[in-house]
């Protein structure tokens, strides 16, 4: 009960500050443009190849390797420059302003208080996931886009997104201002990222563990309209281990 009011206060929260509603309008716009640009380049191929008259390589061309991966790539980015924004003023603002003192005085858990702020966050991140499907609807009036390829797409997007929400939660229970708590999410974030292309040139064990770590490793398998347990494990553990953390973190608040 406790962590459905928490929630219900994150959530009508964030669609009361404008920062949630500029955030919104950047993340569907700047997907719309990709959207655009990579729908544009399929057409611009698909007329070359007719003017050439060349059936083979128009049967090569599909919608679902030019357009719908690429466009959960690009959206994989977004996330990592837009999450931070959204976390940052989960558990910091509360500190800033003091309330944290009530939500540490009251009847209410530790793990409520974070589990119902990592809801909160992610009900307003499905909201900009929702916005963006409008773009590969488009797709089913020019081509035969594979339904299960998007479904497993906005499943990597969601695991990704709840991913990135789990660390910006626990970074914002460590940070003192919300600048500081976006600033390090987003370069750790970042390294997660990186790592995976230092694991290219890496052999061996090293390069294993480094490519096992890389959570794009993870998320590509995602967009390639595959789904393993390796995956699902990977991105469950690394929610709920900061949700653990993030939980360790704001219980030894309340015993200072």
């Amino acid at each position: 009960m406790h962590i459905l009011t928490i929630w219900q206060k994150e959530l009508k929260q964030f669609f009361l500050s404008p920062i949630a509603y500029v955030i919104l309008v950047v993340f569907v716009t700047l997907a719309g443009l990709f959207y655009f640009d990579l729908f544009t380049y399929f057409v611009q191929i698909q007329a070359q190849y007719q003017n050439y008259q060349n059936p083979m390589a128009m049967q090569q061309l599909n919608v679902n390797d030019m357009i719908i991966t690429p466009l959960f790539h690009n959206l994989s980015v977004l996330l990592l420059l837009i999450i931070p924004l959204v976390t940052m003023r989960l558990y910091a603002e509360e500190r800033r302003s003091g309330t944290d003192e009530i939500l540490l005085t009251s009847p209410v858990s530790e793990s409520s208080i974070v589990w119902g702020k990592f809801l909160g966050a992610i009900s307003f991140y499905l909201v900009a996931l929702v916005l963006t499907a409008q773009f590969p609807l488009i797709l089913f009036k020019y081509g035969n886009p594979d339904v299960g390829k998007l479904l497993t797409g906005y499943a990597g997007l969601f695991l990704m997104g709840a991913s990135f929400i789990a660390f910006g939660l626990f970074t914002s229970t460590l940070a003192k201002t919300q600048t500081q708590a976006a600033i390090w999410s987003f370069f750790m974030l970042l390294i997660l990222w990186i790592i995976g292309w230092l694991a290219e040139s890496v052999t061996g064990i090293a390069g294993a563990f480094l490519k096992h770590a890389a959570i794009m490793t993870h998320f590509g398998n995602f967009a390639q309209g595959i789904i393993t347990v390796g995956d699902l494990v990977y991105f469950g553990t690394f929610i709920f281990l900061f949700i653990f953390l993030a939980t360790r973190v704001v219980e030894s608040s309340r015993w200072r």
